[in-house]
């Protein structure tokens, strides 16, 4: 299956299966203003310490469930990325593996994660870098854990969710007031028990902060919980 992004600056193809292909272009203005594609990585499957190769070379070392690394400065070209257990040799066949080819002035971010059914894959999402209104932050939810549909509040569940019925995979964008803001990521449709916080997060203004859900909700113990990255 086919997904796409679009942004301003970027736009980015992928085919979301373990063996697919990313396919990036950017504008001819992004591409003037960089040299490089900026690319983070998120380790979103618990209990599987891997280590992430790039054209047959480590990339990511020991990479345990939660880390957030990068933003990684690639030149742009084609990259083949494989992902392996953490200690096994670099003949094993990888866990995970796909064709990566980044071009100057992207943003993007790939995620090893679980599907809602638990299949492990490689997600990859385009970031946004557009500039906010004065005092004003961005921030992107990401569901990318073994577990239902999800809605987010940012404060009392009495009032309006942030991000309603966001299932695994998506991706929802909300800009607002830079602050301090209580975060509950609940189960679809309910307001008593979070599957994850309540937590606090200060946004400052001019940042994106993107929040992932990783981990399982069905594992016992349940693993599901947060990787933030921010830019």
């Amino acid at each position: 299956m086919r997904l796409r992004s679009r942004f301003s600056a970027v736009t980015l193809a992928v085919i979301t299966s373990a063996t697919g292909t990313l396919i990036a272009t950017a504008t001819a203005h992004a591409a003037s203003m960089a040299t490089t594609a900026e690319v983070t990585v998120i380790h979103g499957i618990p209990k599987v310490p891997v280590t992430v190769y790039a054209n047959g070379k480590v990339l990511i070392k020991d990479f345990k469930f939660g880390s957030v690394v990068g933003p990684v400065s690639l030149q742009p070209g084609k990259y083949a990325l494989a992902v392996r257990p953490y200690g096994a040799s670099a003949s094993t066949h990888p866990l995970l593996a796909a064709t990566v080819r980044v071009v100057a002035g992207e943003n993007a971010t790939v995620v090893a994660n679980l599907t809602a059914a638990g299949k492990a894959k490689l997600s990859v999402f385009a970031n946004p870098t557009s500039s906010l209104a004065m005092g004003m932050a961005r921030v992107i939810v990401r569901h990318t854990a073994q577990a239902p549909s999800v809605d987010v509040y940012a404060g009392p569940t009495t009032k309006p969710a942030l991000i309603s019925n966001l299932a695994n995979g998506k991706s929802a964008t909300a800009t607002v007031p830079a602050g301090t803001y209580t975060i509950g990521v609940y189960v679809h449709g309910t307001t008593t028990k979070p599957a994850i916080g309540p937590a606090k997060f200060t946004f400052a203004a001019g940042t994106t902060y993107v929040i992932y859900a990783i981990g399982s909700a069905t594992s016992m113990p349940a693993s599901i919980t947060v990787a933030v990255q921010k830019y």
